[in-house]
């Protein structure tokens, strides 16, 4: 009986020791201007457990010390931050994502691809007749003529665009 209960207790204390307590976390998440930044995603990686954060930046979840969370928002970069970090200094600063996208300009007179490949093709002058410099016959001047405004034309295709944006 002596050494039934002796190996219980060794497990009761093995079991005990392996589990990590966890509590109730609370921080916020600000920008370099210390502002509260709002919808941040927090996932805490170890147990899969989530969190959105409120309008002032403060999100709470249940964490132990080991654990790993990642905070991600769309404007700012993504940060990994530990659970011990967090009880240190509950206060995690993301730094901001600049995306420059260039200017797009839509109007109702624009004209299309196919338009301004229109527009290409007849600025172009085909003088079909043989000069008396290139010492070309005239099925040979043709013929060259054919093969630049093939090259035209495969331009002209490689720009077009299959969808079109219609405002109507």
């Amino acid at each position: 009986m002596k050494t039934l209960f002796s190996i219980f207790f060794l497990l009761l204390v093995i079991t005990s020791s392996g589990q990590l307590k966890k509590f109730l976390l609370e921080g916020q998440v600000v920008d370099q201007e210390n502002n509260p930044i709002s919808d941040v995603y927090v996932v805490n990686t170890d147990n899969h457990t989530a969190d959105i954060s409120r309008e002032n930046g403060e999100f709470s979840m249940m964490v132990s010390h080991g654990d790993t969370l990642v905070l991600s928002h769309i404007s700012y970069f993504r940060k990994m931050v530990s659970g011990y970090a967090l009880l240190i200094n509950p206060k995690v600063e993301m730094i901001s994502q600049d995306v420059d996208i260039p200017e797009i300009v839509v109007s109702p007179n624009q004209p299309t691809n196919a338009e301004r490949a229109g527009e290409n093709i007849h600025q172009i002058d085909w003088d079909r007749r043989p000069l008396p410099e290139d010492n070309f016959t005239e099925s040979e001047r043709l013929e060259q003529a054919a093969i630049a405004n093939n090259r035209v034309r495969r331009s002209e295709a490689a720009y077009l665009s299959i969808f079109e944006f219609s405002p109507s």
